[in-house]
């Protein structure tokens, strides 16, 4: 039988045979030759207990029920580092330091730079990376994006210091990350070069997106 919202008007238009069904539907024990009216008050009277544990767990939290606890700390107390692909261009590089880390690169007299290695590979295999350059950040910073140059197949990020007079060493790197294939029309644009696009390149804004990436950007342009 369907359920329904019970209520004493619907209930006493079903038979004494619909009563006991529904009577087994929510665990009710029905002794044999029960008056009616009993069956109907035990109905409505375990619907009413049912409804009020239902509203107290659809309780709905406000700001002022959550506290400060609740947020998301700034920093993990764990040095690493990780990497996310914005698009074939930008990379988003973020990274945290562990307090002991910190104090350690902070006091020490010999502390030269802190800094972002970023390698290219051609391989996911490949150890001896292909290309790479170094993005120097301060103490305060947790994150940064980055552009990255053209035609490139795997990036990765390594979390570097150096002291003076020591090899520069690895504090944490992120996974090897694949660049997708870029368009070579697009890649091989140069300023001054004809452009020639189709009906949807131009709708999707791309001669305006590379006029500003142009005017901002133009040391990564091979000219």
């Amino acid at each position: 039988m369907e359920k329904k919202i019970l209520s004493r008007q619907y209930l006493e238009t079903l038979s004494t045979a619909d009563l006991i069904s529904i009577s087994e539907d929510y665990g009710i024990d029905v002794p044999d030759n029960l008056n009616r009216t009993f069956i109907i008050g035990e109905l409505l009277a375990t619907e009413e207990e049912l409804s009020q544990e239902k509203s107290k767990d659809d309780v709905i939290l406000t700001d002022k029920d959550v506290s400060i606890q609740d947020e998301l700390p700034e920093t993990y107390n764990d040095t690493t580092v990780g990497l996310i692909l914005r698009n074939p261009a930008w990379i988003f590089v973020y990274w945290d330091i562990k307090e002991t880390d910190l104090n350690f690169l902070r006091k020490n007299p010999q502390f030269d730079s802190l800094f972002l290695h970023i390698a290219f590979f051609e391989n996911e295999e490949d150890e001896t990376s292909s290309d790479s350059f170094d993005v120097k950040v301060n103490f305060d910073e947790r994150q940064q994006y980055i552009l990255i140059p053209s035609n490139k197949k795997i990036v990765m990020a390594d979390l570097v210091y150096s002291l003076k007079g020591e090899s520069p060493k690895v504090m944490a790197f992120s996974r090897k990350v694949h660049i997708p294939a870029e368009n070579p029309e697009i890649t091989n644009i140069q300023p001054g070069k004809e452009i020639i696009m189709t009906d949807l390149e131009r709708l999707s804004g791309m001669k305006e997106l590379l006029y500003t990436h142009y005017n901002n950007y133009r040391q990564s342009f091979s000219i």
